[in-house]
């Protein structure tokens, strides 16, 4: 497995350099993150993982886009842990088996895995945040809507209630900003099927689109508000996450 060449502290560091959104943006359920780390602009990460920083989740679920098909639609891989230069971080076995009892497309399969894997970038990223957490892996390995939809329902029942942060990984180009208003305004209008359209078609630009179509049903399903990080020169892609409403969450 090739591992970004960036130390945790430098991790650490980037971090600390950077500003959260609002002290005011509590209680978020998801991320929308770029598949990779650029050692160069670590700030891409960082800029999302701020805002979770300060937050303490017992499980993350890190889902991916195979870059094909698998005939395993839904594939969790069989490791009981995986370990990244920052140390070893144990699977939830429980969770991914009450996946595999939810639907009948979810497969413990090892076929999604690859060097090309998003999952170890954002445990890296979420073991630089937080020391104790377990973890789930899943890879889409279909181009069918309905699978991505039997996966945004199968997180909506299982994890809505429990202490997780639900990581999806996908690349948003930041150099196109009417791609990103043309998916933004689609998101805001509820245009649920002129997105799925969208996104699979061969005008898109977004790398791992059915992942970012997952968490962008989660988030509808949990009535979340979703952010996304500013275009800025820097940036090759954006990223962004999704929060309880602000008017809905009390302040002690």
């Amino acid at each position: 497995m090739a591992f970004a060449k960036i130390t945790k502290q430098e991790l650490q560091t980037a971090l600390k350099n950077t500003k959260q959104v609002s002290e005011r943006v509590k209680n978020i359920k998801l991320l929308f993150v770029p598949t990779h780390i650029d050692p160069e602009n670590p700030e891409e990460l960082t800029s999302i993982y701020k805002n979770v920083c300060s937050s303490k989740f017992d499980t993350v679920v890190v889902v991916e886009s195979y870059k094909g098909e698998l005939e395993k639609k839904l594939s969790i891989p069989t490791n009981e842990s995986f370990t990244t230069p920052f140390g070893e971080v144990k699977v939830n076995d429980k969770l991914r088996n009450e996946l595999c009892d939810e639907e009948d497309d979810f497969y413990i399969n090892d076929g999604g895995m690859s060097d090309e894997m998003s999952l170890h970038t954002q445990l890296m990223m979420m073991q630089t945040c937080q020391d104790d957490f377990d973890v789930v892996s899943i890879q889409i390995g279909d181009y069918d809507p309905a699978i991505v939809k039997e996966l945004a329902f199968a997180l909506d029942e299982l994890f809505m209630s429990r202490n997780a942060l639900l990581i999806f990984c996908c690349d948003l180009p930041s150099s196109d900003t009417e791609e990103l208003e043309k998916v933004k305004r689609l998101i805001e209008s509820n245009n649920e099927s002129g997105l799925h359209h969208y996104l699979n078609s061969k005008d898109k630009k977004v790398n791992g689109a059915r992942a970012f179509m997952t968490g962008v049903l989660v988030s509808k399903y949990w009535e979340l508000d979703i952010w996304f990080t500013p275009i800025n020169l820097k940036s090759t892609f954006l990223g962004g996450f999704a929060h309880v409403p602000i008017s809905e969450v009390v302040f002690k």
